[in-house]
């Protein structure tokens, strides 16, 4: 077999590993909808920076503006019950939310073609006057061990995984107070989990959620959150928790551009990765635009500071990504990626180039194909590989 093809299937199988280590990943927000003028997440999201259980709204907008419609539509047309859970063949009471989301990975090897369940999450929330209590859960066969509610610890075993469950309160319009295990507001909060500027600065949708008190305010220009975080309380012993802040804030210039500011400090007194004492910080700077209407431009790059009683680093991670939109509800996306953390090192840093289509053909199912080269995580010295993958996505 050509040099080229066993690399590629080499590079196949180890993008299997990761994603499995991985996986599943979460269901979040669509960041590239900043070219339909959606500055805010909170008009779509029960979570106000975006991700999980839809609104109401939200649901309507995915079947208007997300999808791909196969015969012309009023601008005003309604979606109707096919918009609404179990495509409207369950009423739920007007209190309730729910959602139920299927992600399924497929890699092919010689003579065989290997599937993946990414996620197989229900989440769901209860809104009573001021009062909102927001949770998801789902069953993993490996990986995810920092989201555990059970401790199978066997070789594929099966666990149940909650990656965020809290209880808040909106005293005034725009404000959301609350606490339990929330996703950290920091950065471009997206689907790609497993962006350097998601993992690198621990800040991704799989596990890396924290429990916490936060505060997040949304208005028409302007959007911010900051959290007091306690700790990862899925992770023991104790020592391995991180405890400090994590915030962002961002500013709507106009409807298609965003800027935005992030910044998180955390203290462990044994780093689950290093099994040393650890302060990380990191701050950042990002943005979303849509110069044009089938466009979308989103950047992030973020500064890493680690120290411990034997060393210092300073690092970066930094994504961007363009988002093409030929037709209504099909992708066309460039991705590039730079992180290097440590920037005093001689080893070579890790970058990551290449793209993906993504097609929302028919409600509430959309198929991705990914096509990368470079490196899998960010990390110095690593070799480059050719990536490939085809994941489906269905939700309820």
């Amino acid at each position: 077999m050509p040099e080229f093809y066993l690399r590629m299937w080499r590079a196949l199988l180890a993008l299997l590993v990761v994603l499995a280590a991985l996986a599943p990943r979460q269901a979040l927000a669509y960041p590239w909808m900043i070219k339909h003028g959606y500055t805010n997440c909170a008009q779509c999201h029960i979570d106000p920076s975006g991700g999980g259980t839809l609104t109401e709204y939200g649901r309507a907008q995915g079947e208007i503006l997300v999808r791909t419609h196969y015969e012309k539509t009023a601008a005003d047309q309604t979606p109707g019950k096919i918009k609404d859970f179990a495509f409207g063949a369950v009423t739920l009471p007007k209190p309730l939310s729910l959602q139920a989301d299927l992600r399924g990975l497929v890699i092919p090897e010689p003579g065989n073609v290997r599937t993946i369940l990414m996620q197989a999450d229900v989440s769901g929330a209860v809104q009573a006057g001021i009062f909102t209590a927001a949770g998801s859960i789902g069953p993993v066969s490996e990986g995810g061990e920092a989201a555990w509610l059970t401790q199978n610890t066997a070789p594929n075993g099966w666990n149940l995984v909650s990656r965020d469950y809290w209880v808040g309160v909106t005293p005034m319009k725009g404000l959301l107070i609350r606490a339990g295990r929330i996703q950290l507001p920091f950065g471009i909060r997206s689907e790609d989990h497993e962006l350097y500027v998601r993992n690198a600065t621990r800040t991704d949708g799989n596990d890396q959620q924290q429990t916490g008190v936060a505060a997040s305010y949304t208005s028409k220009k302007f959007r911010a959150e900051v959290m007091g975080i306690a700790g990862n309380f899925s992770v023991s012993p104790d020592v391995f928790r991180e405890r400090g802040y994590s915030l962002y804030g961002s500013y709507a210039i106009k409807k298609t551009f965003e800027l935005g500011i992030s910044s998180l400090v955390t203290e462990a007194q044994e780093d689950i990765i290093t099994l040393a004492p650890l302060t990380r910080q990191v701050h950042g700077v990002y943005t979303r635009a849509s110069p044009v209407k089938s466009v979308a431009i989103l950047a992030e790059a973020d500064l890493m500071l680690d120290k411990s009683p034997t060393a210092s680093t300073t690092g970066i991670a930094s994504s961007a990504m363009v988002d093409w939109e030929p037709a209504q509800g099909l992708h066309v996306m460039g991705i590039g990626q730079y992180c290097n953390p440590d920037l005093s090192s001689s080893a070579a840093p890790a970058w990551t180039g290449g793209g993906a289509v993504e097609w929302f053909l028919v409600p509430r199912l959309d198929i991705r194909v990914d096509a990368f080269d470079g490196m899998l995580t960010c990390a110095a010295g690593g070799t480059p590989q050719g990536m490939g993958l085809l994941q489906a996505h269905f939700y309820l």
